[in-house]
């Protein structure tokens, strides 16, 4: 069984996002047209926004839609993804000034929409978050972050999501684990977590101890935003000192490392309806940047089946990659401020079938469910 450590409303920093407002300021209220299946979000994190993209397949000059403004208050975005009920979350972390924040968004939400639950980095015991998979069949949600104070400097956080609101599970770190320095990190269709580590340049499964059912909440649960121009302001629960957890040095079901594999610094990563491991990098060995393709269940010093790399390809710096049902591949680029959009099954030195510009330093991207 997972070594539950509650969180419960009486210790999470959670900032109820129902502010009172008047008629002026209805766009922070902002909620977007019923967007298609695999709408493509990305995370612009030089300009503290959330770039929508409609048409996703089809090249863009500026995103369809975007989530953005002090209301929201995004600062620096890193990765994101879906609940099952279709809010977004994204997690926050400025390096600058060391603020850290998990934020979750309305449905559809567009504009200086105003987030409906804020949670405290520290309190999350997230204090540098970067990666972000929700598992929305179990509602499980992993984060990747560093936590240099703690016995393990790099963690990846495990939570249910019960009544909205995020426990605690475990946490797993340590020498066994070769969890080191991750970024990206997704679920697979079991609920076992892959996460790339570019410390050790590892791509690594871990098959998770069997949850158990979360507790209900303690107290009322954040409200959420009403779509009429005057909401009703709502107090902030108090937050009690966060418990602390002593990592799990979890030995991974799977680890993909070594030259033969060209992982240089993995960023990103996606699992197919295969059990293919899609892995957006950087600086992969002798090739530059690149996304490398996995076999399912690859597992040691393995060669990528296939990889999409050269100047065709417009790759600078990739940070992030997903795939939508048809099998197309989504590859945000820090580098081009672009996600580039492969066709399905592309590899070699070949041309994007579409370009989509955020407009600033794009991090992680998620496809609405």
């Amino acid at each position: 069984m997972l070594r539950r450590l509650t969180l419960g409303l009486a210790a999470i920093s959670v900032a109820v996002a129902v502010a009172a407002c008047n008629s002026s300021t209805t766009t922070n209220l902002s909620i977007g047209p019923n967007f298609a299946t695999s709408t493509l979000y990305a995370a612009d994190t030089s300009q503290n926004a959330i770039a929508i993209f409609s048409a996703a397949t089809a090249s863009l000059a500026a995103p369809s839609y975007q989530i953005g403004g002090s209301t929201t208050t995004l600062n620096s975005p890193q990765y994101l993804d879906f609940d099952s009920s279709g809010n977004l979350w994204v997690t926050n972390y400025n390096a600058g000034t060391g603020a850290a924040t998990l934020l979750e968004f309305k449905a559809l939400a567009t504009g200086g929409v105003l987030p409906i639950a804020s949670y405290n980095g520290s309190t999350l015991l997230i204090p540098q978050p970067r990666g972000i998979s929700i598992a929305r069949s179990a509602n499980l949600m992993a984060l990747s972050t560093l936590n240099p104070t703690a016995s393990a400097a790099s963690e990846v956080l495990v939570y249910t999501i019960a009544g909205g609101i995020p426990f605690l599970e475990d946490t797993l770190g340590g020498p066994a684990s070769l969890i080191d320095v991750p970024t990206g990190l997704e679920f697979t269709s079991n609920n076992a977590v892959v996460v790339a580590n570019s410390g050790d340049a590892t791509v690594a499964t871990y098959t998770l101890p069997t949850a158990t059912p979360s507790p209900s909440a303690t107290a009322t649960a954040t409200a959420s935003p009403s779509p009429s121009p005057s909401p009703s302001a709502s107090a902030s629960p108090t937050a009690s000192p966060a418990p602390t957890s002593t990592p799990l040095d979890l030995v991974p079901t799977s680890a993909i490392v070594g030259a033969a594999t060209l992982l240089g610094s993995p960023r990103g990563v996606a699992v197919a309806s295969s059990g293919a491991i899609y892995v957006a990098d950087p600086s992969a060995i002798g090739i530059g940047p690149a996304v490398l393709v996995f076999a399912a269940n690859a597992n040691g010093n393995v060669a990528p089946t296939s990889t999409i790399a050269g100047s065709a390809t417009g790759l600078i710096a990739p940070t992030d990659v997903k795939l939508d049902g048809a099998g197309n591949i989504y590859v945000a680029d820090s580098g081009a401020g672009k996600v580039f959009v492969f066709a399905a099954g592309a590899s070699g030195n070949v041309a994007p079938k579409a370009a989509l510009t955020v407009g600033g330093t794009v991090t992680g991207i998620a496809l609405s469910p």
